[in-house]
């Protein structure tokens, strides 16, 4: 996205069939994240954040399942 070329295997690619977006380093894909989620349609961003809700659920029940029980 900032036009950073990066060697094969490196970077971050995120393909969809459609468009490739391909990010030559985590603080480049998360800069690309900010602005999509303050630039985005609010169903967009709404969306997002409730998958990133789900997500965070399931590590934490997995988290506990993994956790010793006393």
């Amino acid at each position: 996205m900032c036009g950073r070329v990066f060697p094969e295997g490196q970077g971050i690619v995120i393909n969809t069939g459609e468009v490739e977006l391909a990010f030559h380093s985590s603080k480049c894909a998360a800069r690309f994240l900010k602005m999509l989620i303050d630039k985005g349609h609010k169903e967009v961003v709404s969306a997002s954040l409730r998958l990133a809700r789900e997500l965070e659920e399931t590590l934490k029940e997995e988290k506990e399942k993994l956790s010793k029980k006393i």
